[in-house]
């Protein structure tokens, strides 16, 4: 019919019009996929070739057997409400099954006119049993991620299991684009297909916990389905509902009416391009989905008939006997109990002594366990059966945790060795001060005030010192997205310092550069402040891969930043003015970015203008004075800058005169090295950076 018109509709135009709110995106994902990976069109085209002569010749049938797809559900969370309960994920599975077998209790409300076409999809969704590697699994997946505040594709580089064998749902807080949820249809998925799957919030996933029994919130897993098996909105492929030129696209299927489409309203006898529409179509964006047609049944198994080997996602391995078995979602597998999967977080990764620490088990694929044993040395208890215990610790240091889950299918356990950082709150440093990195920061012990602390206990990659590149003449922490190999935050945390002598306007300064590796680069950064031992934290600063950036171009291979890719991130420190014991966590998320680089931290800056505290913190001297000659110029600069030094004699006679650009950091000049062989006497030497001068007298013996 008009099914050429939908491809061109969605190859076509790939503008993204922000009118409100959107229950999908799957039109505009679908575009900004294509546009990224042409080569996918060739993909789209085969299957609209292939359903095309399917749908021409296809006579519906009633009955059809019925046909099985395993199914995964990633739940992204942090450790909160949105961590949802296997409750929400059974209840949002029965949903979909009612809705693809017409027993959904709503049947007898689709009005008459559209009774004699409402179909029995004949597939239905079950969690999967076994894993990609045959182990045993619940078919539930739990990642801790702040990627769920602002979700995408960007999720399905933490985790996903193979979709030529298992349909890949992503459960977040929110879509980035401000979406319900989306998926893409048959063969546009990014990654050759590769991506294919349903990315949904926490609150349209359902009718319990988070979600709601509203159609809406209810239904919006069946509707992305329907994107997932090949079905375009009923008004066809345009991004939005409600628009005159909908009217002549239609989406291609013969027994659903060209309409407009609808918009969280239910006028069943709405007729806007004709004809009635058929409003209570999951398809719709409606209020009252209900129902599907046997030409959009036709279209779902044809879409599950449809793949080639090349397909990384291709639908027609899903249902047979080979995977069903494979996947444990077969009528014949036997299921067993599984062990659990260990996972646990602290409120907060370091505390002070006596201070309460909470420990959350975060850990997933039981059904109820048979006993809990946490384990704390240091710790009082140092012990514990509960499954989410409170802690506290007497002495400073960083201890390890333990906690082993035993179940009907077996126990398990798992150690986290610098599991939580107790921190010494007498050694706080005094604010104004500046960090450098000269040394490793990461020693993890308790002899250096000055240390920082590394609280990664991922896999991969994480915060390192780094010498090659640096803004400071010294040397710099970084970390690489790209390298990481669990999904989940990585921490740096400051040392303590003391801001109870400081006034309002007060700032933290730091330098930092930046690259993607490619167009799929997906980080996040954050840097976090806390007055209160880790107990709360505030966001100070939020950045995702656009904007933090500081050069334009890709760098595939190692970063290494020159002087001028370098920025300044200036982060107000008022509301913890006159604080004692003030922490910076700088937190780095995501995946398959090259380097940041995070260096010349200045803590606790005072109301000063720049140059006034550049000025402040100078140190200048000369050292030792008097001196044979061989006196040491001694300057600490703050950030990069041009000095000028000129050396007088007593009557005022020009020894030498120099202009150099320094790079952030500490520097000694040997006197010699500018004036070899000076003779005894009084002389004084002038420095000037910027507006300011000053000067200091030399005394040759």
């Amino acid at each position: 019919m008009k099914l050429k018109l939908l491809f061109v509709a969605f190859i076509t135009g790939f503008t993204i019009h922000a009118q409100g709110y959107k229950p999908c995106v799957t039109d505009s994902m679908m575009k900004i996929a294509l546009h990224n990976e042409p080569s996918l069109i060739h993909n789209i085209e085969m299957f609209r070739v292939y359903v095309d002569s399917v749908m021409a010749n296809s006579v519906s049938k009633k009955e059809a057997e019925i046909r099985r797809i395993p199914v995964v559900v990633h739940i992204m969370h942090t450790g909160g409400s949105n961590n949802i309960s296997d409750e929400q994920i059974h209840d949002a599975i029965r949903i979909i099954n009612e809705d693809f077998r017409k027993l959904n209790a709503d049947t007898l409300d689709v009005i008459q006119d559209f009774q004699p076409i409402y179909a029995d999809i004949g597939v239905e969704f079950k969690l999967a049993k076994l894993d990609p590697d045959g182990k045993c699994t619940k078919g539930i997946t739990r990642t801790y991620t702040q990627l769920t505040n602002d979700a995408g594709e960007n999720v399905k580089e933490l985790v996903g299991w193979n979709p030529r064998m298992y349909l890949n749902i992503w459960v977040v807080s929110n879509i980035a684009s401000g979406a319900g949820g989306y998926s893409y249809l048959p063969g546009s998925a990014p990654n050759n297909d590769g991506n294919a799957g349903i990315v949904i919030r926490a609150s349209q996933f359902g009718s319990i916990g988070l979600s709601s029994s509203g159609n809406v919130s209810s239904r919006s897993m069946t509707h992305e389905i329907g994107h997932y098996l090949g079905l375009p909105h009923t008004w066809g492929g345009s991004n939005d509902n409600n628009l005159d030129e909908n009217c002549d696209i239609d989406d291609g299927i013969e027994d659903t009416p060209n309409t407009k489409g609808s918009s969280q309203s239910c006028n069943v006898y709405q007729n806007s391009c004709g004809s009635l529409d058929n409003v209570q179509n999951f398809m719709d964006y409606s209020s009252c989905g209900k129902m599907y047609t046997e030409g959009q049944k036709t279209r779902m198994r044809s879409a599950l008939d449809f793949g080639q080997p090349w397909h990384l996602a291709a639908r027609n391995n899903l249902y047979t006997d080979e995977n069903l078995m494979l996947t444990g979602t077969h009528p014949d597998y036997e299921s067993i109990d599984c062990i659990a999967n260990i996972d646990f977080m602290s409120s907060s990764a370091f505390t002070c002594y006596g201070q309460m620490t909470d420990w959350q088990n975060l850990s997933s694929n039981y059904d109820s366990a048979l006993s809990y044993l946490w384990t704390f040395e240091g710790g009082t208890p140092s012990s514990s059966s509960e499954e989410n215990p409170s802690v506290s610790y007497e002495n400073p240091g960083i201890y390890p945790v333990t906690l082993s889950i035993t179940t009907a299918g077996g126990e398990n356990s798992k150690t986290i060795e610098n599991a939580i950082y107790v921190q010494d709150q007498s050694s706080a440093i005094i604010a104004p001060a500046n960090k450098n990195f000269y040394s490793n920061p990461f020693s993890n012990s308790m002899d250096n005030s000055e240390d920082w602390y590394n609280s990664d206990n991922l896999e991969g990659s994480s915060w390192e010192w780094n010498t090659l590149s640096s803004n400071s003449n010294g040397g710099s922490i970084r970390i690489k997205s790209d390298d990481f190999v669990d999904p989940g935050p990585r921490k740096a945390y400051s040392a303590t310092y003391d801001l109870s002598d400081v006034s309002a306007p007060c700032y933290m300064y730091y330098d930092y550069a930046y690259a993607r590796k490619d167009a799929e680069s997906s980080d996040r950064f954050q840097v976090q402040i806390t007055d209160d031992c880790g107990q709360n934290w505030s966001t100070r600063v939020n950045k995702s891969t656009d904007n933090l950036t500081t050069i334009d171009a890709n760098i595939f291979f190692t970063f290494n930043p020159t002087i001028n890719m370098w920025k300044e991130q200036r982060v107000s420190l008022n509301p913890f003015v006159g604080s004692s014991n003030v922490q910076a966590s700088f937190i780095m998320e995501g995946s398959g970015g090259n380097f940041l680089y995070i260096d010349h931290i200045r803590f606790g800056v005072p109301n000063l203008s720049t140059e006034e505290f550049i000025i402040e913190n100078l140190h200048f001297r000369v050292n030792p004075n008097p001196n044979n000659g061989n006196a040491r110029i001694e300057f600490n600069l703050l950030k990069n800058e041009k000095i000028e030094l000129v050396l007088v004699d007593i009557l005022g006679n020009k020894i030498f005169h120099s202009e150099l650009n320094y790079r952030a950091g500490q520097y000694q000049v040997d006197l010699n090295t500018l004036k070899p062989n000076l003779n005894s006497g009084m002389y004084y030497i002038i420095y000037k950076i910027g507006n300011h001068q000053g000067t200091k007298q030399i005394v040759v013996l």
